[in-house]
């Protein structure tokens, strides 16, 4: 089926990671819009700040690893505000590093909250969408679901399983009236990247300048009033041709060594 909105009316959205970066970037656009929001993070002090600052939001502190939470979470926001029309994953960590040198208990987290945490979204709200005859999936992923990247291997990972799995739901359900949107934004300044500048890996980010979280949260705040099913962010012809080259890890190889010295010069200037 055709992704068209269904209304231009104000949504209830739920937020995953809201407390800083993208989330509460998309947290405060949502307000702005006209939206209600139930903001949810693992850092309380960081919902707190948020609540404080946009006391209209609803709070709660969630694990997206804990399926058993999603359901006490959700069900709680629907039993004090209404249903839930929106759900936006975007909970996320990058812990990067040589794959070989990367620990095991890393990696574990950035799959079960990258990946895992996407789907027990999912299956917490689908149900309800299904059963309500409307909804919104909107998945945040990365430039990285359709480009490999040295030092980002399990982030890579997580990042373009999230795209297949997004997709694939979207056909399971094809017809009905759900949408599903991946969004894939370029670096952003965030405190993850900033982890990344101190931890001197996953270079070839910083080969152009990170955006501000505004600049995504606004594309996702337009895609719930326009649903589509993929949007890059910045859309430039560069990332439509990353997109591309990412299916030949032979031409990404030949690049590489100049892209993360290009990364490398970004970080000393």
């Amino acid at each position: 089926m055709s992704q068209k909105p269904t209304s231009d009316g104000p949504k209830r959205v739920l937020v995953t990671g809201a407390a800083k970066g993208i989330g509460a970037g998309i947290v405060r656009l949502c307000v702005e819009t006209g939206h209600r929001v139930v903001a949810v993070d693992i850092d309380q002090e960081g919902l707190s700040e948020l609540h404080n600052e946009l006391p209209g939001i609803e709070t709660a502190v969630l694990d997206v690893r804990d399926l058993a939470a999603w359901e006490r979470v959700v069900a709680s926001a629907e039993t004090q505000g209404g249903p839930i029309d929106v759900l936006i994953n975007n909970a996320g960590v990058c812990l990067p590093g040589p794959c070989d040198q990367v620990s095991v208990e890393d990696d574990r987290l950035t799959v079960e909250v990258n990946l895992i945490g996407v789907m027990n979204g999912v299956r917490t709200l689908l149900p309800r969408f299904l059963a309500r005859n409307r909804g919104h999936v909107i998945n945040v992923a990365s430039m990285a679901a359709f480009s490999p990247s040295p030092g980002l291997a399990t982030y890579c990972a997580t990042k373009h399983a999230v795209r297949a799995y997004t997709h694939s739901c979207s056909l399971d359900h094809r017809h009905a009236p759900i949408h599903w949107t991946l969004a894939c934004p370029s670096a952003v300044e965030t405190p993850m990247l900033q982890d990344m500048r101190q931890r001197r890996a996953g270079v070839v980010v910083f080969t152009e300048k990170p955006m501000p979280p505004e600049t995504i949260a606004g594309a996702i705040v337009d895609a719930i009033r326009e649903p589509r099913r993929e949007i890059l962010v910045p859309n430039t012809p560069g990332k439509k041709l990353l997109r591309f080259i990412g299916l030949f890890p032979g031409l990404l190889a030949r690049g590489m060594d100049d892209a993360e010295q290009r990364g490398l010069k970004a970080l000393d200037d």
